[in-house]
């Protein structure tokens, strides 16, 4: 295969020798002005000539070249930006209605359940359950679209790890029990104080442990924990799922992406919940890792800054 080199490439060596020509012109007008010298000096002259109009070849290419680069990413930055209002107009339009008929289903279940009408009753409950999935999904585009357009807000108060985690632990027991998880919690034996957005980290919190109840088989094992590491406040998400491969790992954290395109087929998402989690972790200072195995689960670390003045 044939190497290209590129403008940029090319330009310093030419210039490299253009200054040995002048110098090479220099020396022989100074150190032997004799008449002998005259043609060589007229060739040198000429020389770098040539040179020069080369290099002003170049660089008239390298400008067209970096004129073109950037009109394509002003182009790119406002496709993107483009598809951030696309995507939050949407969500906002579909949230609208469904939220309507969240409100009616409950008030058929509520009727229905009075009535003793099982059949229907199990309809409506699938209709509401499917649309708390939807709008589950919905936010998730939202959320996305804000951290996209570096519209998001933190609204910051004072509280502790364990209770965000103990409120996302009763709340998604439902879908513990569907599955028939065991879920174990271990606090450590100081309060982890934090001073954040309280809505984002207990958000952190819902992503890490619904995709260790979606990723995990039935009757799997799924164990959170929290401790303090110097100045950080750790939070550890643990199952022992379906694990991500190695070379999968670097991806999960993108937009869209999945850790397996078969996932894609199995599991319901926009595989967007690892990427909201590492814009928030981040945008509290903190930073977020994982350990994993194919087929033996996977240990995802979050660590945010302790408030030290409680």
């Amino acid at each position: 295969m044939k190497r290209k080199y590129s403008l940029e490439f090319c330009v310093p060596f030419l210039l490299v020798f253009i200054l040995l020509q002048v110098g090479w012109f220099i020396y022989k007008l100074v150190i032997m002005p004799d008449e002998g010298c005259h043609k060589e000096l007229t060739l040198s002259v000429c020389t770098i000539l040539v040179l020069l109009a080369l290099l002003w070849i170049f660089t008239s290419k390298m400008s067209r070249q970096n004129k073109i680069l950037e009109e394509n990413n002003r182009k790119l930055s406002e496709l993107d930006r483009m598809k951030t209002e696309f995507l939050a107009n949407v969500s906002h339009e579909l949230r609208t209605p469904l939220t309507v008929i969240m409100g009616y289903s409950e008030l058929l279940e509520e009727r229905l359940s009075k009535e003793e009408d099982e059949t229907n009753l199990k309809f409506v409950q699938t209709v509401h359950r499917k649309s708390e999935d939807l709008l589950s999904l919905i936010n998730d585009l939202i959320d996305f679209s804000r951290i996209e357009s570096g519209k998001l807000e933190l609204r910051l108060s004072l509280f502790t790890l364990e209770e965000v985690i103990s409120e996302t632990v009763e709340e998604l027991a439902t879908n513990v029990q569907k599955k028939g998880h065991n879920v174990q919690v271990n606090y450590g034996s100081t309060p982890l104080w934090l001073l954040a957005d309280r809505g984002k980290i207990k958000q952190i919190a819902v992503n890490l442990l619904q995709n260790a109840i979606k990723y995990t088989p039935f009757n799997g094992h799924i164990t959170v924990r929290t401790y303090m590491q110097g100045d950080m406040c750790c939070l550890e998400v643990e199952d022992d799922g379906v694990g991500i491969p190695e070379d999968e790992i670097k991806h999960i954290y993108q937009p869209f992406k999945q850790a397996d395109s078969s996932y894609n087929k199995k599991y319901e998402g926009f595989g967007l919940g690892l990427a909201i989690t590492k814009s928030l972790v981040q945008s509290h200072n903190g930073s977020i890792r994982v350990r994993s195995e194919p087929g033996k689960g996977s240990l995802f670390i979050v660590s945010l800054p302790r408030e030290k003045n409680v």
